[in-house]
């Protein structure tokens, strides 16, 4: 029992530690906008992420989508004609 509170010590340590990178919060962007985050993931970004990478992924991931639209709309728009 003391070796399985010992273990879970040193994860929760090791994950203090851990900071959330890009590629982790551009996943986690991706994730809350299509609305399956968990609660994990979720937990994770408040206590270890970084305010700036989050809207600098949330505002790239809006250009991206807006983007896409905008081509998929000139793309159907040409074949219509």
């Amino acid at each position: 029992m003391a070796k399985q509170d010992a273990n879970k010590q040193d994860s929760g340590r090791v994950e203090a530690a851990a900071q959330v990178g890009w590629t982790a919060s551009m996943a986690s962007s991706v994730a809350a906008a299509f609305g399956v985050q968990s609660h994990k993931n979720r937990m994770r970004d408040f206590e270890h992420g970084d305010v700036k990478k989050f809207v600098i992924s949330g505002i790239t991931l809006t250009f991206v989508i807006l983007f896409s639209l905008i081509g998929v709309v000139q793309i159907v728009l040409l074949g219509a004609q």
